[in-house]
């Protein structure tokens, strides 16, 4: 059923097209900064969010105005999952908050993976200065990247696999293995 859901005809069509070309190009660039030490990494990253970010926010934003959260009939599920892509990687807590319903919903529907909805849910606890649940949020530090605060740490590991996520540790390795630093997960 969900096969036939995903796969049935998108309303607009060339909307899809235009968020999947948005997504090539945050990837392109995206694994470029991935190249090089944390300060390289760091200095793309910033160059990326004036370049790409910034103008990829406003369409986002647009897109939203115009058709609220979007949904699998009206831009197919690749054209979801790059709205999704895009929109973590949007510093715009707002069009994060006006997303949450639209996350769950994907989510519950199993539209989307335990990570891409977890990282979703931690991300916005985070920019709003909050403690996340999933451990799934990581900052670049002195060269490292560090888990951020995390609620009720003894807990975490519970909380990852009820949800279909591995360990904090599993991930933090995978991390250090795609962007070749150092991945703390500190004892809070």
């Amino acid at each position: 059923m969900l096969f036939v859901w995903i796969t049935s005809a998108q309303t607009a069509p060339e909307l899809r097209d235009e968020l999947i070309r948005m997504r090539d190009r945050d990837q392109e660039v995206r694994n470029v900064c991935a190249i090089g030490t944390a300060d390289d990494q760091i200095k793309c990253l910033n160059k990326t969010a004036d370049e790409v970010d910034r103008p990829n926010t406003k369409r986002l934003n647009e897109i939203f105005a115009a058709h609220g959260f979007p949904t699998v009939a009206l831009i197919g599920y690749e054209g979801v999952k790059a709205f999704i892509l895009l929109m973590q990687h949007s510093a715009d807590v707002e069009l994060r908050k006006k997303s949450e319903k639209g996350m769950e919903r994907l989510f519950k529907a199993k539209v989307i993976s335990p990570n891409e909805y977890t990282n979703f849910v931690d991300r916005l606890r985070v920019h709003q200065g909050k403690l996340q649940i999933y451990g799934a949020n990581f900052e670049t530090k002195d060269g490292k990247l560090v888990m951020s605060p995390v609620e009720d740490p003894k807990n975490l590991d519970k909380r990852r696999k009820k949800i279909g996520l591995p360990s904090i540790a599993e991930y933090a390795k995978m991390l250090g293995e795609v962007y070749k630093l150092e991945v703390v997960v500190p004892n809070q």
